[in-house]
């Protein structure tokens, strides 16, 4: 075997880059970025779960389980087969009074904006849908300007009130609880048409009034309810969730919209629902957005950094022929170029063997691995195999190739 064979042989096969441990250490790297943003998100998800506590609490929400949430009358109006939707978006909200759909809708102090109430006010009127507003309180002068909303100075004792009145769900659900406010709804009109006004405090006066309201709007109608009806504490008392069944029992869909103020229309916007276009997005994509910005930070700082100060080496730079071989051998084996170091190997070899039978140097590859077969008395189709045609397909089979090779050339003497 001839010295240069050997190297490359031996380079080929030892000199095979990194080890087990430095490639590890090169693919926890390149994979740090991705760690350190799995990291980010995992933490923004603890961090959301821990502000929210998994579930909205504020007063008559569908989600919150608290004393004074209104998750208790969604879930029993839903095992009671209503097609019950609940939602906070707005556009959901003004579909449904679109389509003249019951919608149920928590106004309580100032949850709706006044371009909101006149929108979905005026849509109401227009489709004949059923509003149905939880304690609307002043706001009710906006919906509709048949009522009014007064309240008598001063805390009332709770009491408990019968209905007053003969309409089929009140006279069903029976007395219900007064949470002494002193405060009642009462119309513009001394005699209204169409309307029921229920559940009075003061029975002794002559203007039409009650806490329980349902006046005509448009094509459709607007009633009133006392948040102490449907919270979750209060549900199970008298009458509580038999009128609250008894409004809301249709065979059309119900939406309960629970407003928040990210996107109603204001008159910053002209009136025109869906104010911010990101609150279109769901609140997990919102905050996954934000959390992106520093992820993308580490990022650029990652990738933008620089790996220490440029080396000045000096012109021109010698390499030893036996590390450009090692070298090389590494590349091939790294990449799996088990035919271009062999095409390698079988080029040095016919060259050298040509010098030995003192061929031209233009002398094709085929003669010259004839001549080598019929000077060295070996097979000529074994021999132009090995030098020109045989593929190798693993390394052993490449390094069979080489030793055959060295084998050739031991057995052609120079002329």
């Amino acid at each position: 075997m001839s010295a240069q064979t050997d190297v490359a042989i031996r380079g080929t096969r030892s000199a095979g880059g990194p080890g087990l441990r430095a490639r590890a250490g090169t693919v926890a790297r390149s994979a740090a970025l991705w760690v350190i943003a799995a990291v980010l998100v995992l933490l923004a998800g603890i961090v959301t779960v821990l502000v929210r506590g998994g579930e909205n609490t504020a007063t008559l929400h569908y989600e919150s389980t608290g004393e004074d949430g209104g998750r208790a009358f969604v879930e029993v109006l839903r095992d009671h087969g209503r097609d019950l939707t609940t939602t906070e978006r707005y556009g959901d909200a003004v579909a449904a009074v679109d389509r003249g759909e019951t919608v149920l809708i928590y106004a309580d102090a100032y949850a709706l904006t006044g371009e909101a109430i006149e929108d979905l006010s005026d849509r109401a009127r227009d489709s004949g849908a059923r509003l149905i507003l939880v304690d609307p309180q002043y706001s009710i002068e906006d919906w509709t300007d048949a009522l009014l909303y007064d309240t008598v100075v001063g805390q009332q004792a709770p009491s408990v009130l019968p209905p007053g009145c003969s309409a089929t769900v009140p006279s069903t659900a029976g007395n219900v609880a007064n949470p002494g406010q002193g405060s009642e709804y009462f119309t513009t009109v001394s005699e209204p048409e169409d309307s029921l006004l229920c559940y009075t405090e003061d029975p002794t006066d002559p203007a039409p009034h009650g806490l329980f309201v349902t006046v005509p709007h448009g094509e459709g109608t607007i009633t009133t309810l006392s948040s102490d009806w449907l919270l979750n504490d209060t549900l199970a008392a008298e009458g509580h969730m038999s009128l609250v069944a008894g409004v809301l029992t249709t065979e059309q869909p119900i939406t309960y919209y629970y407003p928040v103020e990210r996107d109603q229309p204001t008159g910053a916007d002209g009136g025109t629902p869906g104010a911010g276009a990101v609150w279109l997005f769901p609140q997990w994509a919102v905050a996954l957005l934000l959390w992106s910005v520093p992820v993308v930070l580490v990022a650029l700082l990652v990738y933008g950094r620089r790996m220490g100060p440029l080396a000045i080496e000096p012109l021109p730079v010698i390499v030893p022929a036996a590390e450009t071989v090692r070298g090389r051998s590494a590349l091939l084996q790294r990449a799996s170029g088990r035919a271009e170091a062999l095409r390698d190997l079988r080029a040095a070899a016919l060259v050298r063997l040509g010098r030995r039978l003192a061929l031209p140097p233009d002398t094709p590859a085929a003669e010259v691995a004839a001549r080598a077969a019929a000077a060295s008395g070996l097979d000529p189709e074994w021999t132009e195999g090995v030098l020109l045609t045989e593929v190798p397909r693993d390394d052993s089979s490449l390094i069979r190739i080489a030793i055959d090779i060295t084998t050739i050339e031991s057995e052609v003497h120079p002329l």
